[in-house]
């Protein structure tokens, strides 16, 4: 067989290497990764790759490498330096938790309910490198967003990139939970959203390498038996930081929906279900301030 060098042949290719791997997450869209690789050695966008070109051998080495790379684990954010979340292109670099597509299902249900709302006040708990803040500070001009985590280099990443898109309007805070948010924020948030870490630590190991191998464990669970002790936290505490009215929103697996929603009525919130989307990526589940 002929050494694949046109772009159709190595996207063929690439996508079926990754197709092979034992490493990566599933649902992941494989064949728009291929293109995303070789859009990238050849400075282009995927949707304007010329199927019969011929990359030289230096660039189908290169494509290789990273998709190698990519079969072993490698988020590709990391290998690309970038991902878009809701419609946002956000630099990424390692030593942050990555932020996740599916999580713009709770950019969505957020916006659902402050639309009308001026000047919505909103937390975003356990931030990361800041996606979900960042997104609803962009699409709420006169919000004010603060996002807390006490990681340093995820922090340094969402700072980054507000300033790089020019966002103004999102704060990121090294902060314990809330413990660190301004006073004359308490009492008076419209919204708390948060993908708050919840794995319990003996399932760690069950996770795929693109995780497990490349984000730092305390962006993955609190390292307790069952997982739950930052959510208990998100959630006990989140009552005494809203207004009346103030929604609540996290996101989490569907086998622990109920779990949380149990949580919320016991910390006196009104419980407002769990949702998800068409692509059930993930689930949020959402109370309400009484």
């Amino acid at each position: 067989m002929t050494e694949a060098r046109s772009v159709e042949r190595l996207l063929t290719l690439g996508e079926r290497v990754l197709k092979d791997s034992t490493h990566i997450f599933e649902g992941h869209d494989l064949e728009w990764e291929a293109e995303e690789l070789i859009a990238l050695i050849l400075d282009t966008e995927p949707e304007d790759l010329d199927l019969e070109m011929e990359l030289n051998k230096r660039q189908r080495e290169r494509y290789l490498s990273l998709i190698a790379r990519r079969a072993a684990g490698e988020p590709l954010p990391f290998l690309t330096g970038r991902i878009e979340f809701y419609g946002l292109d956000l630099e990424v670099t390692p030593g942050a938790f990555v932020p996740r597509p599916s999580s713009e299902l709770t950019v969505s249900r957020a916006l659902r309910k402050l639309r009308r709302r001026p000047a919505p006040k909103i937390v975003d708990v356990c931030t990361g490198a800041g996606p979900i803040a960042l997104a609803l500070a962009a699409e709420l001009a006169g919000s004010e967003v603060w996002g807390a985590d006490n990681s340093t280099e995820g922090l340094r990443q969402a700072r980054r990139n507000a300033k790089g898109l020019g966002i103004d309007n999102a704060s990121f805070i090294i902060s314990d939970m809330y413990d660190s948010l301004p006073q004359r924020l308490w009492g008076s948030v419209d919204l708390i959203a948060g993908h708050v870490p919840y794995v319990p630590i003996d399932e760690i190991d069950d996770l795929p390498a693109e995780v497990i191998e490349h984000e730092p464990l305390s962006t993955l669970s609190d390292e307790t038996n069952d997982g739950l002790v930052l959510m208990r936290r998100a959630i006990e505490e989140a009552p005494r930081l809203l207004k009346p009215g103030g929604w609540l929103l996290l996101e989490v697996s569907d086998d622990l929906t109920g779990v949380l929603r149990r949580m919320c009525r016991k910390a006196g919130l009104e419980d407002k279900g769990a949702h998800t989307d068409e692509d059930r990526l993930s689930m949020v589940v959402e109370a309400r301030s009484r």
